[in-house]
């Protein structure tokens, strides 16, 4: 090769390399979670939660308060999102934001106001949870501390991914999704809620991380329903289980009476423990009318055992296996009737099931959906394969009853 032309890719190398958009961490705040609140003066109240670094090292940590937030009103958050400094020294870096909260008062006056901005914005990733907060401001839950988790907004993303697996009372709705299900004609969106438990004045104190008991705590507790981007109501955190199913819940627990009729019975529950499930949901249209159906199935194991009846026969295996399925099947029926009657929003994306399985039919019934969701038939299928007992048979109440038999 002509040396020429090595040393002009020399030179060039040199004008390609380097981090010219750099930034020094000693040089910005990361913004952990952001919550927005209906202004007094003007339209919206933004909080923003900055991390200080300093108290996430080993060594560097004296105790401190890990985070610090600063709110601002304004009519525009793309506005107020670069206004920050007006009280904080560092450039705001919202690339790391875990958590958008919401307030209900916002949320029921409508999202559009700041949606686009945040969808459109370089700043922000689409990977954040939406929470619309109740009984207290948004601001509130970006200021309560809690002992394994310096950051409020990441403890309460650890939470709801946790609470998700092993329990399944969270929708996990990101930026990206509840957009896309604002556009579907088949679906409407939904997002979890929050609640502070104990006092949160107490909880925004560095001293809230030394108690055994915290004096507050940021729970999970439900999730509310929208209509396009307003919100018309709100699910309870049984519910919310309930309504993952149609959407392949991970794991969770069920309590189930051991029966209504045996005066034996009364009072005590099979607990069983749903390791896999698996649902699909299906939409047509029979005689004109529409119809919906959920199937649902999966496998689960005893954890605990109340019951009288003697679970080495056969039949009592099965008789416990077709309780978790009526069960499963009552409580789905009953969410999405509710659902039906009191919103008449598809949350469920039957909608969507019927542009797949029935596109023709779907165009013709798009714009008028919701309604049609409405007075949908609805059936339930449940197969749910009860794999085994844990690690014994018989229950050692047994032993108990027998020993206090014999007395």
């Amino acid at each position: 090769m002509n040396k020429k032309w090595i040393y002009l890719f020399l030179i060039l190398s040199f004008f390609m390399t380097g981090c010219w958009d750099r930034e020094e961490l000693d040089e910005i705040s990361i913004v952990s979670g952001i919550a927005v609140d209906p202004g007094e003066e003007k339209k919206y109240r933004l909080t923003v939660e900055a991390i200080i670094s300093s108290e996430f090292g080993k060594q560097s940590a004296q105790g401190n308060t890990p985070v610090v937030t600063y709110t601002m009103e304004g009519n525009s958050l793309s506005e107020l999102s670069n206004k920050m400094n007006k009280g904080l020294t560092r450039k705001m870096v919202y690339s790391h934001t875990r958590v958008l909260y919401i307030s209900e008062e916002v949320a029921r006056e409508g999202l559009f106001g700041f949606l686009d901005f945040l969808d459109r914005s370089g700043q922000f990733r689409n990977d954040f949870n939406i929470m619309i907060t109740k009984g207290s401001p948004a601001s509130e839950f970006t200021k309560i501390t809690y002992p394994t988790q310096k950051s409020p907004s990441l403890k309460v993303n650890s939470q709801a991914e946790t609470f998700t697996e092993e329990w399944g009372g969270d929708p996990n709705v990101k930026l990206y999704d509840f957009i896309s299900t604002i556009i579907s004609k088949g679906k409407s969106p939904v997002a979890a809620s929050l609640s502070i438990k104990g006092n949160a004045e107490s909880g925004k104190t560095v001293e809230n991380n030394k108690s055994l008991d915290p004096e507050a705590l940021v729970v999970m507790d439900g999730m509310v329903v929208f209509d396009d981007e307003k919100m018309i109501g709100e699910l309870s955190l049984e519910e919310t289980r309930n309504y993952l199913w149609t959407q392949d819940l991970m794991q969770t627990s069920l309590s189930i009476p051991c029966g209504e009729n045996s005066e034996e019975a009364k009072g005590y529950f099979l607990d069983a423990r749903i390791t896999m499930s698996k649902s699909s949901l299906e939409a047509d249209y029979k005689n004109g009318y529409p119809h919906i159906k959920v199937n649902i199935n999966g496998e689960a194991r005893i954890q605990g055992l109340h019951c009288p009846q003697d679970l080495t026969k056969l039949a009592v295996f099965t008789d416990y296996e077709e309780r978790i399925e009526d069960y499963i099947k009552k409580e789905m029926s009953s969410l999405i009737t509710k659902v039906q009657e009191e919103y008449g929003v598809d949350i469920f994306g039957f909608g969507d099931a019927l542009n797949r399985q029935n596109h023709k039919k779907f165009l013709e019934v798009q714009n008028q959906w919701d309604e049609e969701f409405a007075k949908a038939e609805l059936d339930v299928y449940v197969d749910m394969h009860l794999m085994r007992s844990g690690i014994k048979n018989k229950s050692f109440n047994e032993d108990i009853e027998k020993k206090e038999k014999e007395k």
